[in-house]
């Protein structure tokens, strides 16, 4: 359950404050727990977690931090994952590759056909946290490997479970693997659509397939578009024109056009003893450190102005140390959005990589009457944050972003355009061209 108003400073006597600090990690956890979200462990193809223990799950390129989930098959480059468990018992954990298809059901490939090797392997890097407050155990992986190697493009669904039993689930991540067969060329521009001018972003793109050969191209081919890394409002086209060299998707009816959205808030809590520019308090007394933000402010009606952020993504980092995955603390983050009443039809959710994407329960702020203000109290580890407030209606389907931020085609945002292709005679779609492009650069 969130807790919505911050502590006052807590003055425990010192064998109190060590009792806590010994169960901390049971604390941690049963306060930002959402028993609907971990109920049912049914395995889901898609970024997920499944324990409540798991925190600050991150995939991406060996070395390059930040990066997206995808690599080149047969480049050398691999993808590293990282998480902790705030439970410091050490598990038995394995992890195994799924190839699927373009639409994240899994394809009907035969498994030594996609994956050369084990078809599970233990997880065995691991460590534990030190100089924190918050205990945790902090796992690597960096794959493929020689256990485990590669060897058709498309979308892969990593799992990571205990014991070797696929279905005691901790966590499922989403990633790419490509081939350059297409070359895939991308522009980005205001929507032909007038009512969209101002607040959307239209991207046209084509490939060239004169080295592919594609067979009833219309049911053959797809082509995905996505926003900063995002799969929620990913775009599904089907092709505009098509002759023997190229494949277009250049429509003018706003099929192809995302809300441009706002410059993302963002929240730096690499240090916990100094004030960033975002934070209004640091309370230290407690159990774990409690950061208290300034207010956010409602920009819906406001004017665009630019700012340096990172497209929803977050950076683990600590001021104080000089191993983050390990020396990085967690912390109690609170959240304040003045509001003059609560939404009706709906609700408002914290929005970014930091809940993957996705309406958790957890990341979703609370009315404070009193304070006539939205407040939300999230376990983050220490870093920089990007983060939107989004509605999502009471009856589902995509979040607005611009009911609290606004939205502007003046906005940066990075696009990725994925071209799959399923040969005539297999039975999966494989991923053979790759194009990403940026809002303000075009390139």
């Amino acid at each position: 359950m969130q807790r919505i108003f911050a502590p006052k400073p807590n003055r425990m006597r010192p064998i109190l404050l060590l009792s806590l600090l010994l169960t901390v990690s049971h604390i941690a956890v049963s306060q930002t727990e959402d028993p609907e979200y971990y109920t049912e462990n049914f395995l889901r193809y898609e970024d997920h977690t499944y324990r409540p223990t798991i925190k600050t799950v991150i995939l991406q390129q060996e070395g390059t931090d930040g990066s997206l989930p995808m690599i080149e098959l047969g480049s050398g480059t691999r993808l590293h994952l990282q998480f902790d468990d705030l439970e410091p018992e050490q598990r038995q954990l394995y992890y195994s590759l799924e190839h699927c298809n373009a639409d994240w059901v899994p394809s009907n490939v035969m498994k030594s056909r996609a994956i050369q090797g084990l078809q599970q392997d233990l997880l065995q890097d691991f460590r534990y946290s030190f100089n924190t407050r918050q205990q945790y155990l902090h796992y690597s992986l960096v794959f493929p490997n020689d256990n485990m190697k590669i060897l058709l493009s498309g979308n892969y669904l990593l799992k990571v479970y205990e014991d070797g039993d696929p279905t005691n689930l901790l966590l499922t991540r989403r990633f790419m693997v490509y081939t350059t067969q297409a070359k895939v060329a991308a522009r980005v521009k205001r929507p032909s659509m007038m009512d969209l001018r101002d607040t959307h972003q239209e991207i046209d793109a084509v490939v060239d397939v004169g080295s592919v050969q594609i067979t009833n191209a219309p049911s053959a081919v797809k082509m995905v578009l996505r926003q900063n890394n995002r799969w929620d409002n990913a775009v599904w086209l089907k092709p505009f024109s098509v002759n023997s060299q190229s494949i277009t998707y250049d429509y003018d009816d706003g099929r192809n056009c995302f809300p441009g959205g706002n410059e993302y808030r963002w929240v730096d809590i690499r240090s916990l003893r100094m004030q960033s520019d975002r934070v209004k308090k640091i309370y230290r007394d407690s159990v774990l450190v409690e950061v208290a933000l300034l207010d956010d402010p409602v920009r819906a009606f406001t004017s665009y102005r630019s700012l340096t952020e990172a497209n929803g993504k977050f950076y683990i980092r600590n001021q104080e140390g000089s191993e983050p995955e390990v020396d990085g603390d967690y912390a109690w983050v609170d959240f304040s959005l003045p509001f003059e009443a609560p939404v009706v039809n709906g609700n408002l959710y914290l929005f970014g990589s930091l809940c993957d994407w996705q309406f958790k329960k957890g990341f979703r702020p609370l009315y404070d009457y009193q304070n006539k203000a939205y407040k939300s109290r999230i376990l983050l580890k220490q870093g920089i944050y990007n983060y939107s407030y989004v509605f999502q209606p009471s009856k589902g389907g995509p979040g607005d972003e611009s009911y609290i931020e606004g939205s502007f085609f003046n906005t940066e945002n990075d696009y990725q355009i994925l071209f799959y292709n399923r040969q005539y005679t297999e039975v999966f779609d494989e991923l053979i061209g790759v194009g990403q492009i940026n809002s303000i650069r075009n390139q």
